[in-house]
């Protein structure tokens, strides 16, 4: 496949052709689930300080907060988990300057990497809701707006800038090709 020179094409062809290359990029990975294990692994929360109210279901840990789960990890200066009836963690939400989510979602993949100063994470859809300086990094593939809402199992994305200074912004990179081999004579 030939560079394309997006300086020359019509602004419309370059959009849909940007749009293209970044969906096919983000969706031709396969399926975007988290390691098989990782839902069974324990859950480790480290921080300064925790408030727990067992009777709302929350628990609010902050000061160099890590939690971890598997591949799973949120780093956050205050972290809120929401929990069920059943005792159940169903929301995540990490602040920070920024906060940092990083999930590996297949074997033979490097993690899928975010931050922003608010990240939500619904633990029942495996969606992020990232607002505020939002950064995703699948594979070197990046999106960078002031607020993205991921979804992990469908890999789809949504963004939006705040202002003219706060445009969203994608970065991909070429897929790499195989290195041809040389042809020997009568061959």
């Amino acid at each position: 496949m030939n560079p394309v020179d997006l300086r020359s094409a019509p602004l419309s062809a370059t959009i849909r052709l940007l749009c293209a290359a970044f969906t096919a990029t983000f969706l031709l990975a396969s399926q975007a689930n988290a390691l098989p294990n990782d839902r069974e692994q324990p859950v480790k929360v480290s921080a300064d300080k925790l408030e727990a109210n067992r009777s709302k279901n929350l628990s609010v840990y902050s000061g160099n907060v890590v939690i971890s789960q598997g591949s799973l990890q949120i780093r956050a200066d205050r972290v809120e988990v929401h929990g069920n009836t059943k005792g159940e963690i169903n929301r995540v939400i990490a602040t920070g300057t920024p906060a940092h989510f990083q999930q590996q979602v297949e074997e033979s993949t490097n993690p899928v990497k975010a931050r922003a100063k608010r990240i939500e994470f619904l633990v029942s859809s495996d969606a992020l809701q990232l607002s505020g300086e939002a950064f995703v990094d699948r594979d070197g593939n990046t999106l960078s707006a002031e607020r993205i809402n991921y979804d992990l199992k469908s890999e789809q994305m949504q963004a939006q800038g705040q202002s003219e200074k706060k445009r969203v912004e994608m970065i991909w990179k070429p897929e790499s090709k195989p290195e041809s081999q040389p042809v020997e004579n009568g061959q």
